[in-house]
């Protein structure tokens, strides 16, 4: 049953896609294998709709209401991924499989706000070691990582806010702005995105709602992202008990620098994103861990 759930949910959410009047579909993917790498935050996949809803005066007119819901499965490991001595582990085995639903309010083309509720599992019901492992041996044709003293099974609940402004400085460059807050049993956190986008796009947020542009345009991003967390599960664990057998005190501050490229047309958004992350745990070897999302949105 539990093998069942993420392929089920999938055409759930394509089906949904019919009954919208200007909406989306997006694939986003997050890996640090573009880098000879697998560790720590290893890879990360994420499907989402959304459509903006209706305005009965006009369709251009603001306010506007947009609704997105998002499928979406992290994956973390230690760095070496095939021993079972836990004094070799600089990081916790850790899947994490959720479904959000989120709602966003543009009050002009430059300024919105935004409300989520995320919910779901760690342990064995994220499927994480399964679709790592089918991965791992179907196509890069490697042996099966270990999986070992994972955390635990866990339902979650965690509640998202988010900010966003943009600040025009130019023809051609804006200053895009982001400012978030987490709280739930998963993860506890504040912070914020800052940098400049060069180009013709007038996207509010760079790696955000894909309807905020629908036309022919490109842009180059480059910022930085600052986060401090208050509770980190997939480091350190439950707030509620000590079951994990494998857990390690979290870095609360976080940074990272940011570099992408989006390609927009009328019917397509093209985007990427590199990201340097900071330690998320004294035990990690190397300053930073650098990924790479790829995501592509269609629009209808």
């Amino acid at each position: 049953m539990k093998s069942a759930f993420l392929p089920l949910l999938i055409p759930l959410l394509l089906c949904s896609v019919s009954s919208f009047s200007q909406r989306y579909l997006n694939l986003g993917v997050d890996n640090d294998l573009y880098f000879g790498l697998d560790r720590y935050y290893s890879s990360g996949i994420f499907i989402s709709i959304g459509e903006l809803k209706p305005n009965a005066e006009q369709e251009e007119a603001y306010p506007k209401t947009y609704v997105h819901l998002t499928l979406g499965q992290e994956i973390y490991t230690p760095s070496n991924r095939y021993t079972i001595d836990t004094n070799k582990f600089d990081y916790p085995y850790g899947g994490w499989l959720f479904l959000e639903r989120s709602f966003e309010k543009y009050k002009t083309a430059f300024s919105a706000w935004g409300v989520s509720i995320k919910l779901g599992m760690t342990g064995k019901a994220s499927l994480a070691p399964y679709f790592q492992n089918f991965y791992h041996d179907k196509v890069l044709g490697l042996r099966d990582v270990a999986w070992f003293k994972a955390l635990p099974q866990r339902f979650h609940l965690n509640l998202n806010v988010i900010q966003r402004k943009r600040l025009s400085l130019g023809n051609r460059l804006a200053l895009l702005c982001e400012f978030f807050g987490n709280f739930g049993t998963q993860r506890m956190a504040a912070g914020g995105r800052l940098g400049f986008l060069v180009g013709s796009a007038q996207a509010l947020s760079f790696l955000g709602n894909p309807l905020e542009m629908q036309t022919k345009g490109y842009g180059i991003y480059l910022g930085t992202r600052q986060e401090y967390r208050l509770h980190d599960y997939m480091i350190s664990g439950s707030l509620f008990d000590n079951q994990a057998p494998f857990v390690l005190k979290s870095i609360r501050y976080k940074n990272s620098p940011e570099a992408g490229f989006a390609f927009y047309s009328n019917r397509w958004r093209l985007l990427t994103l590199w990201s340097s992350i900071s330690k998320d745990n004294e035990l990690q070897v190397n300053a930073r861990h650098p990924y790479l999302n790829i995501s592509v949105a269609r629009f209808f």
